[in-house]
């Protein structure tokens, strides 16, 4: 069995200060956020974690290494196809942002499917966005609605069938101008 907690980064200045995404890398974790990753990193400290895949946005990374400093040596591999897009949901009814969010979709399960099949880890977390990481839940079979900084859902993945373990929200909370509803 494996255990996977895809998360979301904790708050940025563009979160707080009405971005409603960003594909570029200038965003940075503020004081809240920190606090949010700190929260975060306790929750997933007993949790056995063998690696955390990232995005390669500095907001995503800056959070796994907040999580990472609970262990000793924790590897944190970014990959790009975690990285944030505009994909559609905040727009779904045109044709153009559902073409995002299918091309989206496919690059994060041909991520996800990669990641089920080595068999080296067994405790994976995943540092990514509100999007792509409302793509890994829905692709583990959970559809999930606004996902606030630092939100994190755990999944158990045995003989290809996934389960929704249960999510971890930091409690703090926080006014972003950017959160809208998901649908």
């Amino acid at each position: 069995m494996k255990h996977f907690y895809f998360f979301r980064h904790g708050q940025t200045n563009e979160n707080r200060d009405g971005k409603q995404y960003s594909t570029g890398d200038n965003a940075y974790l503020t004081e809240t956020g920190v606090k949010q990753a700190q929260e975060l990193a306790k929750y997933l400290s007993d949790k056995n974690l063998d690696i955390i895949y990232s995005s390669p946005f500095n907001r995503t990374i800056e959070t796994a290494k907040i999580v990472a400093k609970k262990y000793k040596n924790l590897h944190i591999e970014t990959n790009n196809a975690l990285k944030e897009r505009a994909f559609g949901f905040w727009h779904p009814e045109t044709k153009e942002a559902q073409n995002r969010l299918k091309e989206t979709l496919s690059i994060v399960k041909k991520f996800l499917d990669k990641v089920t099949e080595q068999t080296e880890y067994k405790n994976i977390a995943i540092s990514s966005h509100g999007g792509i990481t409302r793509a890994l839940c829905y692709l583990a079979g959970k559809e999930i609605g606004t996902i606030k900084n630092c939100d994190c859902f755990h999944f158990s993945l045995e003989n290809g069938i996934w389960s929704f373990i249960d999510n971890f929200d930091t409690g703090i909370e926080v006014k972003n101008i950017s959160d809208k509803p998901a649908y």
